[in-house]
């Protein structure tokens, strides 16, 4: 195969102790090295990131804006490829053919609009990155209440990767994906920010509902050590990214003006707080993978949930005091 070039956009802000393996890992790939464009944004790091990316063959472009997604616009923007992903610097990609096999079913397929693979954890990750990855996109227990799976989309398997059909109502949150570049650009003018989330439903939207869930590419993602650092990226993404442009989102979790969302939604605040089925539930999951990480999952339930609630809520009562 003659194969097509890829850009790849990595947004750092102070990942001196990420940067180097995901760097390592992307050319380290089997694949044409000239059909290879990356492109490091740095928001102005105040270690040593930039010094260790300019190591590597990447054009490196400034951000200045103290925001990850505005970093990934302006990649997104500059990059050139026929098809685009952008990884975050704590990502590793792990089979060496990762770009091959995530590029194969848009070679074959040209209604697939976007390809993309589980984020797994290795016998070195964290425990928390392994509990998260049970799942193949590394949801949570209430994200996995709220959003569908990418199981639930599949409607056909090949040898090398399971076609998924999406809707306007059951998009799953897959995030990093490979996508043809142009389609995307021409779908997105006027985005300052890559909200990938929204821009899956915005594609969807337009009549590309063909993705490839490529499984067996892999990559893990070491984006979470501990509870902590959990709840501290659940809360950044509650109120920097969803609750601060809330009016303009596309893809959300809850449909508020749907009273089915809201029973949901209170049927998961009561089911996390009562504690002992989300622990049935912990057990079950270290018996069914043998692993006692399992156990994490009343308390993370609990601890995610609640914070969320309150950051809810506590933004509700500013806004209604603002408006009076």
């Amino acid at each position: 195969m003659n194969w097509p070039k890829i850009s790849v956009v990595i947004p750092t802000f102070n990942e001196e102790k990420n940067i180097k393996k995901c760097l390592d890992s992307i050319f380290t790939q089997d694949y044409p090295r000239n059909k290879l464009e990356v492109l490091v944004v740095d928001d102005d790091s105040t270690d040593q990131t930039v010094k260790i990316a300019e190591k590597y063959p990447i054009r490196l472009l400034r951000n200045g804006q103290k925001h990850g997604e505005i970093g990934k616009m302006i990649g997104f923007k500059a990059s050139t490829g026929k098809y685009f992903i952008y990884l975050d610097a704590d990502v590793e990609l792990i089979s060496k053919d990762f770009f091959k096999k995530l590029v194969t079913p848009l070679e074959q397929n040209n209604k697939i609009i976007a390809s993309f693979t589980k984020e797994g954890a290795g016998p070195n990750s964290a425990p928390m990155e392994k509990y998260l990855s049970f799942d193949s996109l590394q949801r949570d227990g209430l994200y996995q209440w709220l959003t569908p799976s990418v199981e639930s989309t599949i409607i056909k398997h090949f040898p090398n990767y399971s076609l998924c059909k999406y809707a306007v109502n059951k998009i799953p949150p897959s995030g990093r994906c490979l996508y043809r570049r142009q389609e995307l650009a021409k779908a997105t003018v006027g985005f300052d920010m890559f909200l990938e989330l929204d821009f899956l439903k915005l594609m969807v939207k337009l009549g590309h509902k063909l993705f490839a869930y490529v499984p067996n590419a892999v990559m893990y993602h070491h984006h979470v050590k501990s509870i902590s650092e959990l709840l501290r990226k659940r809360k950044y993404n509650l109120t920097r990214v969803y609750f601060r442009h809330i009016s303009n989102r596309l893809y959300t979790w809850v449909n508020w003006k749907n009273p089915i969302d809201w029973a949901k939604l209170l049927v998961w605040i009561i089911y996390a707080n009562l504690f002992i089925p989300s622990l049935i539930t912990g057990i079950y999951k270290s018996v069914r993978y043998k692993s006692f990480v399992g156990l994490y999952e009343p308390l993370i339930n609990l601890l995610v949930t609640d914070m969320l609630l309150f950051a809810f809520i506590k933004k509700m009562v500013i806004s209604t005091f603002r408006n009076h």
